[in-house]
C-alpha cells in the first residue's frame, strides 16, 4: 500500500518530548559522534570513519541512520597539541521524517609532550552545527481523509504544516571531555546546549530538543594473547535513560575483534537489547612502545546484529543491522604524532581503548 497511516507522527513533529537521538551499537566506529571530544584522539594524525543502521528490519520502511567523520591532530615540534579539528555529517530517517546534521568541531588535548610528558591525558571539544529537518507530507494520511471505506482521496484541513511548511532547520551547540590515566578513561558530553526549537507547528512549552547529557568509562586489560575493553555508557535525553554495558575482545596477532553488548534504560525494566559484533583489520605494522604487546592496524570493518528480547521483542521487529569502517592515516610520513607508536608517554589514548 503506498499510502501509511502514520498515527504517531502529529506526536513526533508537535512536541520534542519524543525527539531522541540516534543509538549506535558501534560506537567505536562513531567515537565522534558519541563524545566531541574524541576528535583529534585517533591512532595517527587524520581519522576518516563511519557508521550506518538499520532498524527494526520488519518494518515497510525500517528506520536507518548514517553518521561520518573526519578529524585531524595537530602537533609542535615538542608533541604539544596545537588544535584538534573535526566535522561530522549525520543523517537520520525515521519513516517520511528527514533529519541531516553537519558540524563543525575545535578541541585541544593536554598532558602530551617531549620532555614533560604527563600520566595522564585530557581532551576537550565544542561542536557546533545546523540541522535540516523536513518531512513528506504528500504520503501522509490523517484521520479526516478516511471514512468506512478506506481512503476518500480529499485533502487534509488538518493544520500540521501550516502555509505547507514541511521543513524546520536549526542551530546547535554540543561539548564534550575525555581523561585516560593508565588503563582507565572515562569522559562525558552534552549534545543540544542550547535545546533548539524543532515543532513545524510553532514554539511551545514542550517542544523544544531536549539536551542529551552521555557519561562513559573503559578500562584496557592487555595480556599475552588478548586486549579485554569493557564499557560502560550511560545517555539522558528528555525522559528516555539507556544504558549500554559489554566489551570488545581484541586479539593480539590477530586482525578480529569481537564484541558483546547489552542495552536497557537504566532501571532495567524495558525491552533487553543484546548486540553482538565483529570487526576485522588490516594494514598491519609491529607496535614498539612499552604499552602493548599486539600489532596496529591501520584500517578497520566491521558488522553488528542486535535486537530486542522484550518490548517489542526480535519476532515483531526482526532487530538491527549495523555496519562501520575507520580508517587512521599519518600525513606526509609525520611521525610526531604521539598518539602513534612513536608516542613516549606512558598512559594510554582513547584509540586504544576502541
Amino acid at each position: 500500500m503506498k499510502y501509511k497511516i502514520l498515527i504517531f507522527l502529529t506526536l513526533l513533529v508537535s512536541t520534542a518530548l519524543h525527539a531522541q537521538d540516534a543509538l549506535f551499537s558501534q560506537y567505536y566506529f562513531s567515537p565522534v559522534y558519541l563524545n566531541p571530544a574524541f576528535t583529534g584522539c585517533a591512532k595517527n594524525n587524520i581519522r576518516l570513519a563511519g557508521a550506518a543502521k538499520m532498524q527494526w528490519l520488519n518494518l515497510n520502511q525500517s528506520y536507518k541512520y548514517v553518521t561520518g567523520a573526519g578529524d585531524i591532530s595537530v602537533y609542535d615540534d615538542n608533541l604539544r597539541n596545537i588544535c584538534n579539528l573535526g566535522g561530522t555529517i549525520t543523517h537520520t530517517s525515521k519513516g517520511f521524517l528527514r533529519n541531516t546534521n553537519i558540524s563543525g568541531i575545535v578541541g585541544r588535548s593536554f598532558g602530551t609532550g617531549n620532555e614533560n610528558c604527563s600520566n595522564w591525558f585530557l581532551s576537550l571539544a565544542i561542536q557546533a552545527g545546523y540541522t535540516f529537518n523536513n518531512v513528506n507530507s504528500t504520503y501522509l494520511i490523517f484521520s479526516d481523509q478516511l471514512d468506512q471505506n478506506g481512503i476518500t482521496g480529499s485533502p487534509s484541513q488538518v493544520d500540521l504544516f501550516q502555509n505547507g511548511n514541511t521543513a524546520k532547520n536549526y542551530f546547535e551547540m554540543s561539548s564534550g571531555f575525555v581523561f585516560t590515566i593508565s588503563n582507565l578513561m572515562f569522559g562525558g558530553a552534552v549534545h543540544h546546549i542550547n535545546e533548539p526549537e524543532i515543532s513545524f507547528k510553532g514554539a511551545s512549552a514542550d517542544s523544544k530538543l531536549p539536551r542529551k547529557i552521555t557519561g562513559h568509562i573503559s578500562y584496557l586489560w592487555d595480556g599475552d594473547y588478548l586486549k579485554f575493553k569493557p564499557t560502560l555508557i550511560t545517555s539522558f535525553q528528555g525522559k528516555s535513560s539507556v544504558l549500554t554495558i559489554g566489551s570488545l575482545i581484541d586479539f593480539n596477532d590477530f586482525p578480529i575483534e569481537l564484541g558483546i553488548w547489552y542495552r536497557n534504560n537504566t532501571g532495567f525494566t524495558n525491552n533487553h537489547a543484546f548486540s553482538i559484533g565483529f570487526n576485522w583489520k588490516w594494514q598491519s605494522s609491529r607496535v614498539s612502545n612499552s604499552n602493548s604487546s599486539s600489532y596496529e592496524y591501520a584500517t578497520k570493518f566491521g558488522l553488528n546484529y542486535d535486537a530486542e528480547a522484550y518490548r517489542p521483542a526480535i519476532n515483531t521487529t526482526h532487530g538491527a543491522l549495523g555496519i562501520g569502517f575507520q580508517k587512521d592515516v599519518i600525513v606526509a610520513d609525520d611521525i610526531k604524532c604521539p598518539t602513534s607508536t612513536s608516542g613516549i608517554c606512558s598512559y594510554r589514548f582513547p584509540w586504544e581503548f576502541f
